[in-house]
């Protein structure tokens, strides 16, 4: 796995863990679940990157040489398109089936994307 990606799921681990603690303390389990619930999703969208990436690479050595942009382009349409059904689905699974705080949830959720914003920036180039 990447040395990026993994930086990106160990901060949002360690988010996910001080967020949860910190709804708890400060508003109960019922907003502790929901941001956790929104931090996995945070998470399981990371991890379709990651595998995204993986499967692109094997794909590329299999063929032996370099892809074509259109080839490069359907594959981050596909992975775009199942990341988005994903988190979709998983947002509509809280809300709807689980019944979880929406602010919790989208809180735990937009918390575990913005570490891709600052993730990057705790990474030493060599």
């Amino acid at each position: 796995m990447d040395r990026r990606i993994k930086r990106v799921l160990s901060l949002q681990l360690v988010l996910l863990f001080v967020a949860v603690l910190g709804g708890y303390a400060i508003w109960g389990g019922s907003v502790a679940r929901a941001v956790w619930f929104g931090s996995f999703i945070a998470i399981a969208n990371t991890l379709l990157i990651a595998w995204r990436m993986r499967c692109g690479n094997r794909n590329k050595d299999r063929a032996r040489g370099e892809l074509g942009a259109q080839q490069y382009l359907k594959q981050f349409y596909r992975s775009w398109l199942e990341r988005y059904l994903v988190v979709g689905a998983l947002l509509a699974m809280g809300l709807g089936g689980l019944k979880l705080m929406p602010l919790g949830l989208l809180a735990g959720f937009i918390l575990g994307q913005a570490v891709w914003i600052f993730a990057p920036l705790t990474i030493k180039e060599t």
